[in-house]
């Protein structure tokens, strides 16, 4: 996460809950009757996965322990272990986003996205290591199923620098590529806490599907908004005017591990990661059935 440091002391706001008001109030409310009916279509063929297992989603993490110089190789090789040809986007001589796609029935496309380049006062595993190593196993659970929309794994470089490798990225999109992405999903920060949604920069809708397959899993969502502290690889997509949802685990009391020797692997409760790895793998999978 790239941290206004003028700002950085006052920490993230919340964590608290995404109360029933306004464009959520219909979802809360449904309860028990939107919990049922989602269970029910995630046992059914057209929401099915195959999580990858505990362990070897933490080897992945464990895999990000590198040098910063080395990350961009990392990313690339776990994309090829699941079988994901990435293609490399230059950004500048030594730096590149890291892109694997996974081809669906139509061009409609959502995209999701973690950042490899950290700062180097700790090991950067949570920001965002956390985020990015995900990719590789959210494209293996979701690979062997048949989905309408083209999901885009994309490992941005250089966040931390003002959002350079997604600002790139978005800026090199065609017209009608940029008018097929559906949602931009982007991963910051992850397994510090149970998952939290930036609510204040996610487009209503895609929180809304979120809040939906938390329930039907049950596992908390809260809303804590980092408006005041840092931004992330959402903003250059926010901007083009393409829904975004931010996803991370940061409170007031887990903030000051970023950008700090606190980042490192020890950092991470494997439990609460391993839960926004099931909910993110569901949540696109439930994406794909409702989103045009």
């Amino acid at each position: 996460m790239a941290i206004s440091r003028r700002r950085a002391a006052e920490g993230p706001q919340g964590p608290g809950p995404i109360r029933a008001s306004g464009w959520l109030a219909g979802v809360l409310t449904r309860g028990a009757f939107v919990l049922g009916l989602l269970a029910a279509s995630c046992a059914g063929e057209n929401i099915s996965t195959d999580l990858v297992k505990p362990e070897v989603i933490q080897q992945r993490l464990e895999a990000g322990a590198v040098a910063a110089s080395k990350r961009q190789d990392t990313i690339r090789r776990l994309f090829e272990h699941v079988g994901c040809a990435a293609q490399e986007q230059r950004v500048d001589r030594k730096s590149a986003n890291v892109i694997c796609a996974l081809p669906g029935e139509t061009p409609s496309t959502i995209v999701i996205g973690g950042h490899i380049d950290f700062v180097e006062l700790g090991q950067g595993i949570v920001d965002d290591w956390s985020g990015a190593s995900l990719l590789p196993s959210l494209y293996q659970a979701l690979k062997s199923r048949t989905h309408h929309h083209t999901y885009v794994f994309v490992a941005f470089t250089k966040e931390e620098e003002g959002m350079v490798g997604s600002s790139r990225y978005v800026k090199n999109l065609t017209a009608e590529e940029k008018a097929a992405i559906r949602a931009f999903v982007n991963l910051e920060c992850l397994g510090l806490s149970p998952t939290k949604v930036w609510v204040n920069r996610s487009t209503p809708a895609l929180v809304s599907r979120l809040l939906e397959v938390g329930g039907a899993l049950r596992l908390p969502i809260q809303a804590v908004n980092v408006d005041r502290v840092g931004d992330d690889d959402t903003h250059p997509f926010f901007s083009a005017k393409i829904p975004v949802i931010s996803i991370h685990s940061l409170t007031q009391k887990t903030f000051g591990i970023l950008h700090s020797p606190g980042d490192k692997l020890s950092a991470v409760r494997s439990g609460e990661y391993y839960d926004t790895y099931r909910l993110v793998t569901l949540y696109l999978a439930y994406l794909d059935t409702k989103l045009e």
